[in-house]
């Protein structure tokens, strides 16, 4: 007989003891052909990096009828269910894979592309236990991907309805309500004990041995899912908060039996029962606080994405939370549908790249279906709406992005104190019994037990959550969206605020809009006004206004007549749109060829912009007519919140502009500004900020910023009358909110201080309550009393704090 076989080993897949089918391969040793399998599979597709991360990461195979039914997944009522979106031969699905346990498991599901050349992208959402899979269904159909999936162990579950997330589970309150009766019983039984009277020992027994029996649910019902956790822990080689709990349970009841069972006492079993009972009511807590922190349940109330919809009297912009199926909205170039519409106008080129990672543009006709989270890469199209705002998906798809994009990583203090705080508290209580053992042994085991239960983290678990939970949903009521927790971390660390200028601090409405050339006839202007309603770019939008309202000559007759005219004309349908960021936008309105935008773009002569003016040129037919000069004024606030922000933060400015005008100028005196930027170069203006050792957030209008946007620690949007969400932006601003902006860094930065002063409450807690656990001046059962007690103080804290810090935000 070997060393090996004489010896207990664990497979290298999924750390389960190797018994009866004990295998070795490539030097390894597995429990079963299945996990032999999937070592081969991850093997031969270079995914062993799976095994480095985690130890013994690995899922079992399990056989079963049910597994092997791939084909349900083919019924429509099931892909309708799991199928998100399905175009062009590309497919994403969305299946619960609650067989994901650690930072292994989610690697390898977001690696499943290089294991299958099908699969173009996967996501993981570890907190719901869901995977999001984009693959291509005519080289891997669906039934071949659920196969795949379950041959390395993370087969899908196909259940009645999708986890509802947040929701407090019901099994919970059944646990709390048998909890709750038993404590009250066993507490009864132990009145005896209690008062100390002189019970006659037949009945004292009996009352004891009821107390036994009534113990039996509390360890093998209400504690299961402790141990259930703490045991995942042990295979995962991980310490986690359960831990401690799960050994002061099973030490307190073992000491128990032992008590009543050589008649040295009664034992602990109210204490165990009570116990059991506040731990519920813990657990109940913190799942009822994390699903009052869902704060996307909300989202249309907050996000400020905005659309064009078409009314009798023309186009309105309204906010995307105000659509309801059947309005007609108008989608330009670069814009997102923001909902599930069906094309009722214009050719849509849809670039899907948002929903499946692919950037080829698909051709929509009218009558086809569009999906949320598709953007428009043309000319303007006419959508009906079909599904509200409430039922897209789009928050889900920008969320995503935040595991695509690779930002600088904030250092995570609360995870490395838990990382290490249940290690303590296990030492502690190792010491603790060594001192009682040789001092008192009957008080081993209520202060190991007092000391395992005290000494809980689940308040460092909520502050973090709590504070920039509740900071998200502040700031999102005062004009600013954030997509993530996260994001309210890095924005306490910005020291530099870098801003574009046209459509960021300047206001949407021109001050004052001149032509300069030779006139245009009416058909030109139409023309014109045709081709820049397509673009979003402020200076397009100023364009569309004035040709609309009142054109480029100035006699009053003759200004109404063009109006009627433009109106007329521009029902024509404009094709070959394609806009170029920083440059302009081109198109062709047959037999026309319409070019606007800069100079060098429209082939024309730079004009002096000395006094601050933006210049859109016009060209048609190859033609250069002149330009229109665009001035525009800074919103107002704009120059007292810059100021603001120079107190405490740097200040830089990136404009494409030759000149800034006065009052910006004045704004950003002895700052960084940066005139004549392309896109290119605001990026590169970001990355030189970074080098240097700055934290840099940028603001910016989404189209022409998206590198500069994707580049910088964090990101902001800022949105007036386009749906600009981005997967480059962190943060969505309502245009009007842009003056609040040194108050929302405050904000984050009192945030982060109220987590940190919170952390400081927490562990003086702990301090202070394994002091009195080891000096044996606390019982099992106050601990477990204290435990919800410091999450209540703790939520209290951050709740009252964070909204005393909010109040300061105009």
């Amino acid at each position: 007989m070997s060393v090996r076989e004489l010896t207990k080993v664990n497979c290298y897949h999924c750390g389960d003891p190797c018994v009866e089918d004990h295998r070795v391969h490539d030097d390894k040793d597995f429990c079963c052909q299945g996990c032999e399998v999937v070592y081969d599979l991850l093997n031969e597709a270079g995914l062993c990096d799976y095994y480095a991360l985690e130890s013994k990461p690995g899922v079992k195979q399990r056989n079963s009828v049910d597994e092997q039914r791939t084909e349900l997944f083919d019924l429509a009522e099931v892909r309708e269910r799991i199928v998100e979106f399905s175009e062009s031969g590309i497919t994403r699905v969305r299946f619960h894979v609650p067989q994901m346990h650690c930072s292994s498991c989610i690697w390898l599901l977001e690696n499943l592309h290089r294991m299958e050349p099908g699969i173009l992208r996967s996501r993981v959402s570890f907190s719901n236990k869901e995977v999001s899979i984009t693959f291509r269904e005519e080289r891997l159909p669906l039934g071949q991907l659920v196969k795949l999936m379950r041959r390395i162990g993370y087969g899908p579950q196909l259940t009645a309805s999708a986890p509802k997330t947040g929701q407090v589970p019901r099994m919970l309150y059944i646990r709390l309500g048998v909890a709750g009766f038993i404590f009250g019983n066993t507490m009864m039984f132990s009145f005896p004990e209690y008062l100390g009277s002189n019970t006659e020992a037949g009945l004292r027994t009996g009352f004891q041995w009821l107390t036994i029996l009534f113990s039996l649910p509390v360890v093998f019902f209400l504690s299961t899912d402790f141990f259930r956790s703490a045991w995942a822990g042990i295979r995962s080689r991980t310490v986690n908060i359960d831990q401690p709990i799960a050994l002061g349970i099973v030490a307190l009841w073992t000491r128990s039996l032992w008590e009543v069972a050589t008649d040295h006492g009664p034992g602990y079993f109210d204490s165990l029962a009570g116990l059991l009972f506040f731990l519920l009511i813990g657990r109940w807590y913190q799942a009822y606080t994390y699903r009052a922190l869902r704060f996307d349940r909300a989202l249309e109330d907050f996000l400020p994405l905005v659309v064009l919809r078409r009314t009798a009297d023309g186009e309105v912009p309204v906010k995307v939370a105000d659509l309801v199926p059947g309005d007609r909205i108008v989608v330009r170039d670069q814009e997102l549908v923001p909902v599930d519409a069906m094309l009722r106008d214009g050719t849509g080129h849809i670039d899907n790249s948002f929903i499946t990672g692919e950037p080829l543009p698909t051709r929509k006709e009218v009558g086809d279906t569009v999906k949320a989270g598709g953007r428009q890469r043309g000319a303007a199209i006419e959508l009906e709406v079909l599904r509200t705002f409430a039922d897209s998906r789009l928050k889900r798809l920008w969320a995503e992005q935040a595991s695509v994009q690779d930002r600088p990583a904030m250092p995570k203090l609360i995870d490395q104190v838990a990382r290490r705080f249940t290690i303590a508290v296990l030492l502690i209580a190792a010491g603790a019994a060594l001192y009682w053992w040789g001092k008192d042994p009957a008080l081993v085991w209520p202060v190991v037990t007092a000391v395992l239960i005290v000494a809980c983290p689940c308040a460092l678990a909520l502050s973090m959550p709590f504070a920039y939970g509740h900071t998200i949903r502040l700031m999102g009521k005062k004009g600013l969206f954030l997509r993530d927790a996260e994001v309210v971390e890095r924005m306490a660390h910005v020291d530099t605020v870098v801003f574009d200028k046209t459509g960021t601090l300047t206001a949407r409405e021109a001050h004052e809009v001149r032509w300069h050339g030779q006139d245009l006839t009416i058909e030109q202007q139409a023309l014109v006004q045709a081709l820049s309603r397509n673009s979003t770019h402020p200076l397009s939008a100023v364009l569309t206004q004035e040709l609309r309202n009142n054109g480029t000559t100035t006699d009053t007759d003759q200004r109404s007549r063009s109006v009627d005219a433009l109106r007329r004309h521009t029902g024509n349908l404009i094709t070959d749109v394609h806009e170029t960021a920083g440059a302009g936008i081109q198109g062709t309105m047959h037999p026309h060829a319409v070019r606007i935008g800069s100079a060098a773009f429209c082939g024309g002569t730079e004009a002096d912009r000395s006094n601050g003016e933006a210049h859109v040129h016009v060209t048609i037919d190859g033609v250069w007519l002149g330009h229109f000069a665009i001035r525009k004024r800074a919103r107002t606030g704009i120059a007292h919140a810059v100021e603001q922000l120079r107190m405490h933060t740097r200040v830089a400015l990136l404009t494409g502009d030759a000149q800034v005008d006065a009052e910006l100028a004045d704004a950003f005196k002895d700052a960084t500004v940066r005139t004549h930027c392309s896109p290119v170069d605001k990026t590169h203006a970001i990355v030189h900020e970074q080098q240097s050792g700055h934290r840099v957030l940028m603001v910016g209008d989404g189209l022409n910023d998206a590198g500069a946007l994707s580049q910088s620690d964090v990101g902001i949007t800022v949105t007036e009358t386009t749906a600009a969400l981005t997967p480059a932006s962190d943060a969505i601003m309502d245009a009007q909110a842009v003056t609040r902006l040194p108050e929302f860094l405050r904000l984050a930065r009192r945030s982060r201080r109220i987590v940190l002063a919170s952390l400081g409450i927490s562990l003086c807690y702990n301090l202070v309550g394994v002091s009195f656990a080891v000096a044996g001046e606390l019982t099992p059962l106050f601990a477990a009393i204290l435990m919800p007690l410091s999450s209540v103080s703790v939520v209290g804290f951050v709740t009252v704090a964070v909204g005393l810090a909010a109040k300061k935000v105009k």
